[in-house]
């Protein structure tokens, strides 16, 4: 069986922040507490639009416009999850974000991962059946999401393979060697994929 794995790198946490007027104005505080990441899926700002990231209402201001710049009720999203969920909510009380099978899970609650997980693929599936639905209301079997997790795990082992190299190189291991080669081949791979994502996304 395919072991499971957490869907976003950290658990964003809201912090205490001061009241503001609108809740744009929250946005680099959202962008520090989801630690530059989709509180859903976890794809990172900086190689995916990071100006126009959105700024979600977990229980949607349409319906709950008490709550349009209550901090506790905001989630720094990609545009993908953002527009997927929309307004959506399975009933009038915004305390109530689901029914167990249907609805969504507060992305900065422990629940979220118990109901999703993320397979060695990278990509994400519900782990019960409310995760099953917020895969597919949120669209979080996209390819995309799949895509951006696996570049961030070759991102890993680029440094994995930095420390490598410079343990060979401690030793004295010559650097002609066709081991050497291998290695610094995969760095330059690995940096110039990165150099390609992150001018895609300027």
């Amino acid at each position: 069986m395919t072991e499971a794995r957490l869907v976003r790198n950290q658990m964003p946490v809201r912090t205490a922040v001061a009241a503001r007027d609108t809740y744009q104005a929250y946005r680099a505080d959202l962008r520090r507490d989801f630690f530059n990441a989709c509180g859903y899926c976890g794809d990172e700002d900086e190689r995916v639009d990071s100006v126009v990231y959105h700024i979600d209402h977990f229980a949607p201001k349409t319906k709950f416009p008490t709550l349009e710049t209550a901090y506790e009720n905001l989630v720094y999203a990609c545009r993908y999850c953002n527009v997927s969920k929309s307004d959506h909510w399975i009933g009038n009380d915004a305390a109530v974000s689901h029914d167990g099978t249907r609805g969504f899970v507060d992305p900065c609650s422990d629940a979220y991962e118990q109901h999703l997980v993320r397979k060695e693929s990278g990509a994400i599936v519900g782990a019960t059946e409310l995760g099953k639905y917020v895969v597919k209301r949120l669209k979080l079997n996209l390819i995309r999401h799949e895509l951006l997790w696996q570049a961030r795990r070759a991102r890993r082992l680029r440094r994995d393979v930095e420390q490598l190299l410079a343990l060979l190189e401690s030793r004295g291991e010559d650097e002609g060697s066709d081991h050497h080669k291998l290695l610094k081949r995969y760095r330059a791979l690995n940096e110039a994929i990165e150099d390609y994502e992150l001018r895609a996304h300027a």
